[in-house]
């Protein structure tokens, strides 16, 4: 065979290196931000590393549509405000201990976020933070986090299971709404108040346990929940309300406790299966509250 200058005939030296380039692998993107290093590789894992919190502000760096998959190595301590809104490619997520808290919309239109392992040490999860992530099967509160902030969870239709810790005193509005796939949920006693909305539409939804030192139940709080089938509400609640067990179709049995001294409007319309309630003598029934078809038995 003859050669030219080492390089066998019939062959392009150019056509060998495009062919040679075209094997190895792209080089990562790589630079700083906010004070953290941040890789992303050829494989979509963007690696977060440093001291300080991340915070999406001012936009990512890195291109938003390659991340699959994120790890905030030890030393980062919090996840901050829009710090990995609207990432729709990103699957997983692995927070360190050395993370206290996660912001407002934090991870908020991650649509294809199936899991999170939510570290101890987080004692903060800010507004809207899991927002949209319509995917999201699972969750567990740590320990430490005390109030869950407004939205949180909202849209998160495929979110079932829900662990919420001893030490919560605050549920905000439409924390869970719309949550479709959410069967049951155990809230603590040291829960107080549960917000506006905050479990309206979980269509699955279909028992509740609501803690004893609870004093109110917000308006809307589960309306449209369509399949929940009974709620026994406890005597340390005050007042029930407007809307609130609205469109609530098979809820068929309710008690009232003799603390409530008040039950707001419409809180208890077109609910089908509530055929009898025994409330206080002395409770305000608003306007509407409950269906003509529901017995108010006064005690």
């Amino acid at each position: 065979m003859e050669r030219h200058n080492g390089t066998p005939s019939g062959v392009n030296p150019q056509l060998k290196l495009f062919q040679r380039m075209k094997k190895s692998k792209p080089a990562a993107a790589s630079g700083q931000a906010e004070g953290l290093s941040w890789t992303l590789d050829a494989a979509g894992t963007l690696t977060l590393s440093g001291a300080g919190a991340a915070d999406g502000m001012l936009g990512a760096p890195w291109d938003p549509e390659k991340v699959t998959s994120l790890v905030i190595r030890d030393g980062v301590t919090g996840v901050g405000l829009l710090a990995f809104y609207g990432h729709r490619n990103l699957k997983s997520v692995q927070i360190p201990e050395s993370v206290t808290q996660i912001g407002g919309c934090a991870f908020q239109d991650c649509a294809a976020l199936e899991r999170v392992e939510l570290p101890d040490s987080v004692t903060f999860i800010g507004g809207s933070a899991f927002q949209g992530c319509v995917r999201l099967q699972s969750v567990r509160i740590p320990a430490g986090v005390t109030q869950i902030g407004g939205w949180a969870f909202r849209d998160c239709h495929s979110l079932s299971g829900a662990e919420l810790p001893d030490g919560l005193t605050e549920i905000g509005d439409f924390t869970f709404a719309f949550c479709r796939s959410l069967t049951e949920v155990r809230i603590p006693d040291g829960v107080t108040q549960i917000g506006n909305s905050a479990f309206a539409f979980c269509e699955g939804l279909s028992g509740v346990q609501l803690p004893h030192g609870l004093t109110e139940i917000g308006d809307f709080t589960f309306a449209f929940c369509k399949n929940l089938r009974g709620i026994r509400i406890p005597d340390s609640v005050a007042s029930i309300g407007e809307f609130a067990f609205q469109f609530c179709e098979r809820l068929y049995h309710v008690t009232v406790p003799d603390s409530v001294a008040r039950i707001g409007d419409w809180a208890f319309t077109h609910c089908a299966n509530l055929k009898s309630v025994s409330v206080p003598a002395g409770a305000e029934i608003g306007m509407g509250a409950f269906d003509r078809h529901t017995a108010l038995l006064r005690r």
